[in-house]
């Protein structure tokens, strides 16, 4: 059967015996029957397994050699499915969302603080004007309530997805099933990319209604899956052999079950290979606030997946023979050039053009919001240069985008130090 053709009644079942085998529920730790205030961490169906990760060893060569992109932007577009007026969620929320995407996948708690984690160096930039917002009503309703692989789902994702090779779609609503979200993994896009995406509880936003999954946690979890990572507990213990079982990662110790709340005294173990559970990694199903850390080995495995399946997003950068070369360049001939990184205050822009077009360069920060624009133009093919003069903007982390006639063909990430 055609993955992308299994029924709802298959990928529910796939959903709920994988669920059901670890016995976990969200305030019923013996499994079993789900109570109407009880939500299920995470719908992700796995679409089978892809060929086997390289070793960190064999990604980080690749890496040096430019091969394999590191870290990056990833532009997100929020699609706000509601209901009347519930679940509508404010702008001020999904900044906020922004934020602590960034924070975690920076290494930091929720609150910007240290936290022990891996610093991924992904970065997550709110598309300026982008967000949807669906009233699910009449032939909708169904958006509204989704599940994994469900006429609404795709519906929704149908009329509403934009840029789904070069952009995180991300979805809120209030799922069936009790689900807290889902995603789609890298090597699913090019299959069907109009499913591709992230879809999460509106209540999981920070300052959600649902107690101990309302900081946040739920869309870090899902992106987790989107750049290509499994749950730390994918097909229980692994006998130390982290290449072919398990969740791929060597670096997460084994673990045989999905975490319920969060179990630290005394810790929760439950494989005989060495190290206690990982119920504070961001792939657990613990509480929010238990979460604080994505590892490196996790972080090496995700620039694989996005290097090689999502190509023009992230860094959006293949190489080759030892120089980088922009992704969107040398499919479209368009791209920018190396860029100074970090610079103070000052820097050249540098891009190249393969025909006459309108240019659009702008410089974004953190939260989405316009701070320059370098260039507004109808330009003559080849390669054209720029200055920009960052003096009146506080230092920290910009995206640097570049559109040829409208279309988004490069993100890059800055950094201003003063």
């Amino acid at each position: 059967m055609n993955q992308t053709r299994l029924t709802l009644v298959t990928l529910i079942a796939l959903s709920l015996c994988c669920i059901a085998g670890m016995a976990f529920a969200a305030g019923n730790p013996q499994g079993g029957p789900f109570a109407n205030d009880d939500f299920i961490r995470c719908g992700t169906v796995e679409h089978g397994r892809p060929a086997l990760v390289p070793s960190n060893d064999q990604i980080r060569q690749w890496i040096s050699e430019s091969r394999i992109a590191v870290g990056g932007v990833i532009p997100v577009r929020f699609h706000v499915i509601y209901n009347g007026t519930t679940g509508n969620v404010s702008e001020s929320v999904l900044d906020e969302q922004i934020a602590r995407l960034n924070y975690n996948f920076a290494g930091k708690d929720y609150f910007g603080n240290p936290a022990g984690g891996c610093n991924t160096g992904y970065t997550f930039v709110k598309v300026p004007n982008s967000t949807t917002r669906t009233n699910a009503t009449g032939s909708r309703r169904s958006w509204w309530t989704m599940t994994p692989g469900s006429k609404g789902e795709k519906q929704a994702k149908t009329a509403l997805g934009v840029n789904q090779t070069s952009e995180l779609n991300l979805y809120t609503c209030k799922p069936g099933q009790n689900l807290l979200g889902w995603a789609t993994f890298p090597w699913n896009l090019a299959g069907n990319p109009t499913m591709d995406g992230v879809v999460i509880h509106y209540g999981s936003l920070p300052g959600g209604y649902i107690t101990n999954y309302n900081e946040g946690g739920t869309a870090t979890h899902e992106i987790g899956h989107w750049i290509g990572l499994y749950h730390t507990f994918q097909g229980g213990c692994d006998g130390g052999n982290c290449s072919g079982a398990g969740d791929l990662v060597c670096d997460t110790p084994s673990e045989g079950t999905a975490t319920t709340g969060c179990p630290t005294n005394p810790p929760k173990n439950t494989c005989p290979e060495p190290g206690d559970d990982p119920i504070h990694n961001y792939m657990d199903y613990s509480y929010d606030l238990c979460y604080t850390n994505f590892t490196c080995g996790q972080d090496v495995n995700a620039d694989y997946w996005m290097s090689t399946k999502r190509p023009l997003i992230g860094s959006g950068r293949l190489a080759s023979g030892g120089s980088v070369q922009m992704a969107a360049g040398a499919t479209t001939g368009h791209g920018l050039r190396a860029v100074p990184n970090p610079f103070n205050p000052r820097t050249k822009i540098e891009f190249t053009m393969q025909r006459e077009g309108r240019a659009l360069v702008r410089v974004y920060d953190v939260q989405g919001r316009t701070v320059a624009t370098l260039v507004n133009a109808a330009l003559p093919k080849g390669a054209h240069r720029f200055d920009f003069d960052g003096d009146r903007l506080a230092s920290g982390i910009y995206v640097l985008q570049l559109r040829i006639d409208g279309r988004a063909v490069e993100n890059r990430r800055i950094t201003l130090m003063k």
